[in-house]
């Protein structure tokens, strides 16, 4: 945590703050402490993926299963 002047009144104030306590400038960015939203989208389409990966998978060869089904009964 350093101190940089602030760009509005030029009092010291923390790079951690928000704002500088004199005059109410915006020091940091709000968001700053929280999730980055392109890390959290990554999060949910990894996850999300591994939820229906599987039920598609699944699908897919009972898909499949019915198609070779009626194949083999059509063909008798």
């Amino acid at each position: 945590m350093a101190l940089i002047n602030c760009p509005e009144c030029a009092r010291s104030v923390s790079t951690a703050a928000y704002a500088c306590p004199a005059c109410g400038y915006p020091i940091a960015d709000r968001r700053s402490g929280g999730l980055d939203s392109h890390v959290a989208g990554k999060a949910v389409s990894g996850i999300a993926a591994w939820l229906v990966v599987p039920w598609v998978a699944k699908a897919v060869v009972a898909i499949v299963g019915v198609i070779a089904l009626f194949w083999f009964l059509g063909s008798r």
